[in-house]
C-alpha cells in the first residue's frame, strides 16, 4: 500500500499532467490551434479526466489555451511577445531586488552563494550532470536572490512567473552544456557580490541574450514558433 494519502496521491497526479501539458505547449509539441480532448489526454497519460480537467483549467488560468463556448479546449501557446513581456517584467523585478540588496548596509549573501555552489556541485558530476537538475537549481539561484531582497512583494510578483520560467530553464537546459549554465549564473552572483558597476548589464546579459534569446532561437530553429 502507498504511503501516499489519496488526496496527495491526486495533487501530485494532477501536477504531474499540468507540467507535460504546459511542457509540451512551451517546446510547441502542441501547436497553437490544436484542440485538446480531455479523453484523448487521460488515456495517453494514464490517468482518470479529473486531472485533466483541472489540468486544461489552470492552463486557461494562464493563457496557454482557451475553452470555446462548445466546451471544446484550444491551444492558445506562447508567442515571441508573450516572452518578451515575460522577461521585461521579470527583469523590472529582478533588478529592484538586487537594487534593495545593493543598498542595504549589512547583507548576508550566504543563501546565494549555498544555491551556487549546489550548481557547481552538479556542474561537478561531469557525465553524470543531469540538465533538468541544472536547470532547477539554477532557478534557485534566482529564487535566493529575490528572498535575500526581503521585499515580500517583489517576491510573490516574481513567484507569479515560476512556472513558466522553470520550463524556459528547463528547456534550455537541453541546448547548452553544464559548464555554460554554471558560469552564466556565477557571473551574476559575482556581479551582485562585489557590487561591481556593470551590474545592470551584467543582469540584463544573463536574463535576455542567454536565457530568453536561447529559448526563442531554438524553438525558431526546431519550427516550434512562427513568433
Amino acid at each position: 500500500m502507498s504511503s501516499l494519502s489519496a488526496p496527495l496521491q491526486r495533487s501530485l497526479v494532477a501536477k504531474d499532467v499540468l507540467s507535460t501539458l504546459r511542457y509540451e505547449i512551451l517546446t510547441g509539441e502542441l501547436k497553437e490551434g490544436e484542440y485538446l480532448r480531455e479523453v484523448a489526454i487521460s488515456k495517453r497519460m494514464d490517468v482518470s479526466r479529473g486531472p485533466v480537467r483541472r489540468a486544461l483549467q489552470q492552463l486557461e488560468a494562464e493563457g496557454l489555451v482557451a475553452c470555446e463556448e462548445n466546451g471544446r479546449t484550444r491551444v492558445i501557446g506562447i508567442s515571441d511577445k508573450d516572452i518578451d513581456d515575460i522577461y521585461e517584467l521579470r527583469l523590472i523585478l529582478e533588478k529592484k531586488a538586487i537594487s534593495i540588496l545593493q543598498n542595504k548596509d549589512i547583507m548576508d549573501y550566504a543563501p546565494i552563494l549555498d544555491s551556487l555552489n549546489q550548481l557547481k556541485l552538479e556542474r561537478d558530476k561531469g557525465e553524470e550532470c543531469a540538465p533538468v537538475k541544472m536547470a532547477a537549481l539554477g532557478y534557485d539561484v534566482h529564487v535566493a536572490i529575490m528572498k535575500c531582497s526581503g521585499n515580500k512583494a517583489i517576491f510573490n510578483a516574481w513567484k507569479s512567473l515560476s512556472s513558466i520560467l522553470q520550463l524556459i530553464m528547463e528547456i534550455n537546459g537541453n541546448y547548452v552544456d553544464e559548464e555554460w549554465a554554471f558560469n552564466s549564473h556565477k557571473t551574476l552572483v559575482d556581479a551582485i557580490v562585489q557590487k561591481r558597476p556593470d551590474l545592470e548589464q551584467v543582469i540584463e546579459q544573463h536574463m535576455l541574450e542567454d536565457s530568453k534569446n536561447i529559448y526563442l532561437n531554438e524553438l525558431q530553429v526546431n519550427g516550434a514558433h512562427d513568433g
